[in-house]
């Protein structure tokens, strides 16, 4: 249906209710001829979704050491302990 034209009222409405009727059809052919005319997006996932699901990490874990300075010159520490 592209107009409001082509329907056809019975059952006993009167002039208001065909006019409220038409209105009312007349609004819904519009606003579906507008949404229509927006491209549809992909839906976004929420943050929670996109927290659950696994990441390709590309940066490597810390070293143990810190320093440049090897353990064994780190002050405090004696071999043999």
């Amino acid at each position: 249906m592209s107009d409001v034209s082509d329907v056809k009222i019975t059952g006993g409405a009167g002039l208001e209710e065909t006019a409220a009727i038409i209105a009312v059809i007349g609004h819904l052919i519009e606003e579906d001829a507008s949404a229509r005319a927006v491209p549809s997006q992909r839906p976004r996932q929420s943050a929670w979704v996109l927290a659950w699901r696994p990441r390709h990490n590309t940066t490597p874990l810390p070293s143990h050491t810190y320093d440049a300075m090897p353990w064994a010159e780190v002050e405090g520490s004696e071999e043999g302990d």
